[in-house]
């Protein structure tokens, strides 16, 4: 253990000089011909060379019409692509679990270290905020981070502790928006429990301050009042509950949010879920003009298909579960696993998801590749491109898949103007992959080196990173 905390702090310690120097003195460079993604649109512009100055995209174009500055630095692209970097719209520290906050920056850097160059953190607190502010400063390596409040619940009756506030009142909801607000929060998150009146005060108070409002939907607010609300869903919460034919289903709980649990009841309504009613909720849920993050790999992985012992522990996510958490995952595992829902139930579900996401994407909605890492043996960076994947199986192309974590997610933050396509212009956020990843998704993890806040990664330094931040595995 003292061993990995040397590296990670003598590793540490070089970025962050290495940092302050770029800060302080801008460098060119070129990557020279490489074949380039925009993603602006489905192509590839072959044999290109891209200049950057000062962290910006200052000249793209054919690399035999490249006039390359002399004091810049040479990054050879042959044989490689170049990709806007990635984005997360749902991932969590482990701080949130009881890791010490001198760890967040060996999370910051392991999320860069597999191509995460802008994410937004689902479970807001100071210190994230904090941490947001030493990397936009340059003083860490990390991705730009977007921190959504603290999560908004109704009454908390449970013995685990609650790292969140809890809205019991509608004007305890409102009080807390204005607060989270003046704090300098992104967004306003809301879990579960939350009653309707206290709800419909959250959603008023965000509209007043101008602040987005993301996160569950509970089965007491359903659906049709998050897309009144204009809420950003996650996990695709309720959509899954308009497929039953009537509220005489268990009261038309299903298995969204905590009734994924509920094996005895909520994954009873599964086999009489009706898949001809997903067009009518795509057409309710493109009227209310919202992006959509489905959550995917983690649901399926973790409820639905399972995983064995062997393939758990042979994850290269596995290496970063802190050790003091491995013994309460396996606890969590086995109270679900001992006695699944029925494997028909549990497929047609997987079945279900990816209809869902097909669905929705070719009815225009805007989705978003958000990975809930780290839950479960889920390690942030990993479960990104574990999620593209699932895109890819529920009938995305890789392209559109390529969309959810890199455009889509820039609309939404309302980053677009500078990043989530390769154009003059715009911020240098990129990665050199070995490989095609519109020919097979799974090349987004054979990165070769990463651009992001003015500083160029290479890849020896990127596996120095991840190799790093196995620290927080030893906690």
């Amino acid at each position: 253990m003292v061993g990995f905390q040397m590296l990670s702090i003598a590793i540490l310690i070089e970025l962050i000089s290495a940092l302050s120097v770029l800060s302080s003195h801008a460098q060119s460079y070129a990557i020279t011909h490489v074949s380039v993604i925009p993603m602006d649109r489905e192509r590839i512009l072959a044999d290109q060379t891209v200049l950057i100055q000062d962290g910006i995209i200052s000249w793209l174009g054919p690399a035999a019409k490249a006039t390359i500055p002399k004091e810049s630095v040479l990054v050879d692209g042959a044989g490689k692509y170049v990709l806007p970097g990635l984005m997360d719209m749902h991932m969590h520290f482990f701080y949130e679990q009881g890791l010490d906050k001198k760890f967040l920056r060996d999370e910051a850097s392991l999320m860069l270290s597999k191509g995460i160059t802008t994410t937004r953190i689902m479970c807001g607190d100071p210190e994230y905020l904090k941490l947001k502010e030493q990397i936009n400063n340059l003083l860490i390596p990390g991705p730009e981070l977007f921190v959504v409040s603290p999560q908004l619940v109704g009454k908390w009756t449970f013995s685990i502790k609650l790292f969140g506030n809890v809205a019991d009142t509608p004007s305890e909801g409102a009080s807390l928006v204005k607060r989270f607000k003046e704090e300098g929060y992104d967004e306003i998150k809301l879990t579960f429990y939350l009653k309707p009146e206290v709800y419909d005060a959250i959603i008023a108070t965000a509209a007043e301050l101008n602040i987005k409002v993301t996160g569950h939907v509970g089965p007491a607010i359903k659906l049709s009042r998050a897309l009144a609300a204009r809420q950003q869903i996650e996990h695709l919460d309720e959509f899954i509950e308009t497929l039953l034919p009537d509220t005489t289903y268990n009261h038309g709980i299903s298995v969204s949010g905590t009734g994924i649990w509920q094996k005895n009841t909520a994954w009873k309504t599964i086999p009489f879920m009706d898949e001809s009613r997903i067009p009518m909720l795509v057409k309710q849920v493109r009227k209310a003009g919202i992006f959509v993050t489905p959550t995917n790999y983690f649901l399926i992985t973790c409820f639905a298909k399972g995983q064995t012992d062997e393939e758990i522990k042979t994850s290269p996510d596995y290496a970063y579960i802190p050790s003091f958490l491995k013994a309460d995952r396996e606890k969590g595992r086995n109270r679900f696993w001992q006695n699944p829902p029925p494997e028909s139930d549990r497929k047609r579900y997987i079945d279900l998801r990816f209809k869902m996401t097909k669905a929705l994407y070719d009815g225009g909605i805007k989705l978003m590749a958000g990975s809930d890492g780290p839950e479960w043996y889920l390690a942030q960076g990993f479960s990104l491109h574990n999620e593209l994947e699932m895109f890819v199986r529920a009938g995305l192309s890789p392209f559109a898949a390529l969309e959810t974590a890199t455009i889509n997610p820039a609309r939404y933050l309302g980053i677009d103007k500078r990043t989530g396509t390769i154009q003059v212009g715009k911020e240098a956020d990129l990665l050199l992959l070995e490989r095609n990843p519109l020919e097979d998704i799974r090349n987004t993890t054979a990165i070769k080196g990463i651009f992001n806040e003015k500083v160029w990664y290479d890849e020896k330094t990127v596996k120095r990173m991840e190799e790093a931040a196995k620290v927080i595995g030893l906690q």
